[in-house]
């Protein structure tokens, strides 16, 4: 049953007080073939420009004092977690916890075909993005559950900046559940293709320093 409440508020996540700083990143642009679709949680490729994208991003973080880099097993992640290792010096992990969301039935339609089709459904998602499943897909609810413990699991242990390479459903989720964002107004948040967002837990709970930025001296971009 749909919780009004989760629509109109929640509330922040307390933090940890470690005064840890995470780097959200978004792979690159992928491949000719699959741009117009809804890929979601296909492993789908980069195209040459989203490669080229990756190791742009990369040289720009060079300097980066990372801990550790997890990126999501879907390969256009895995390719930009490789090359801001590679960049850094980091040390990789890949975990499954970050993949993109699983669209279900609707997964590898035409966008345009799927919005002709399936107007209604699709509205429903975006009514109710944390609860609504009638595609045979996942919810918000259910990213966030696989993807918050990977974020979760760096700070405890004690790593005091990493970055994870995942994509655009797994930072929104992330960042919303830090700041206590509603889950419909978190399609509000923007991180366009290879671009980062910095997360601080200060001893205030968490702070969003950066937010749709490609270098890590830039604060905002619109």
């Amino acid at each position: 049953m749909h919780n009004p409440s989760e629509s109109t508020a929640r509330t922040p996540h307390p933090g940890w007080r470690s005064g840890a700083r995470v780097w959200l990143f978004r792979h690159g642009e992928v491949h000719e073939d699959f741009q117009g679709l809804a890929y979601g949680g296909m492993d789908v490729p980069l195209s040459a420009e989203g490669r080229e994208q990756s190791e742009r991003l990369a040289e720009r973080f060079a300097g980066a004092r990372f801990e550790r880099i997890v990126a999501s097993t879907l390969q256009r992640a895995r390719f930009l977690g490789e090359r801001l290792a590679h960049a850094t010096g980091a040390p990789l992990e890949f975990d499954a916890g970050l993949v993109e969301i699983d669209r279900g039935r609707w997964q590898g339609m035409p966008q345009k075909e799927l919005l002709a089709r399936h107007e209604a459904q699709v509205e429903a998602f975006y009514n109710d993005p944390w609860n609504w499943r009638e595609h045979g897909g996942e919810t918000d609810r259910d990213v966030l559950a696989r993807s918050w413990p990977v974020l979760e699991r760096e700070v405890l242990a004690g790593r005091r900046e990493f970055a994870l390479a995942c994509h655009y459903n797994v930072v929104r989720n992330l960042i919303a559940h830090a700041l206590g964002v509603a889950p419909t107004v978190s399609f509000r948040i923007r991180i366009d293709l290879t671009a980062g967002a910095l997360l601080e837990d200060s001893g205030r709970g968490w702070r969003l320093l950066r937010c749709n930025v490609r270098s890590p001296r830039a604060q905002f971009a619109p």
